[in-house]
């Protein structure tokens, strides 16, 4: 078997494509957006070995819950990539007292294009347009400062 058996990989879901994508709660490999979808109309239940959620204990509200959280980056970036750049519980505390952030995050204009991005087929491709605009790129810059690890 070769090194790159994985992407060959049926998906979970509906068993007629290559896997591309992987569930961040139960780790089901999928291969499109509708299969994401159609495998959150079911039970999705985390492995017993997969790491805590920091999202759990950082006092988000509901508003947060069921928001797509897998890699739409790309299909080749792996489990490790991924995860250099997922927020820690520890960059979460940093977003909750964020001042600028919270100021941003309460114009409901750009609360409604984060509700777009978070429904988008392609909310990287979404992100990437919305960042031509200024307010929205205002809160990207709130938000990176936020997280910034040299503060």
């Amino acid at each position: 078997m070769s090194a790159n058996s994985s992407s060959t990989e049926l998906c979970a879901v509906c068993s007629s494509a290559a896997a591309k994508y992987k569930c961040s709660n139960c780790y089901i490999r999928y291969c499109s957006v509708k299969c994401f979808k159609d495998h959150k109309t079911e039970i999705c239940t985390a492995p017993k070995k997969a790491p805590s959620s920091a999202a759990d204990s950082s006092g988000l509200t509901g508003e947060t819950k069921g928001v797509h959280t897998t890699n739409d980056l790309g299909p080749d970036i792996d489990e490790e990539e991924e995860a250099k750049h997922r927020l820690t519980a520890q960059d979460l505390a940093k977003l909750d007292s964020a001042q600028d952030v919270k100021r941003l995050l309460m114009d409901p204009g750009i609360r409604a294009m984060v509700n777009d991005v978070c429904k988008n087929q392609n909310p990287a491709e979404a992100i990437r347009a919305l960042r031509q605009r200024s307010d929205f790129e205002e809160l990207v810059q709130a938000l990176i400062n936020a997280t910034d690890s040299s503060t």
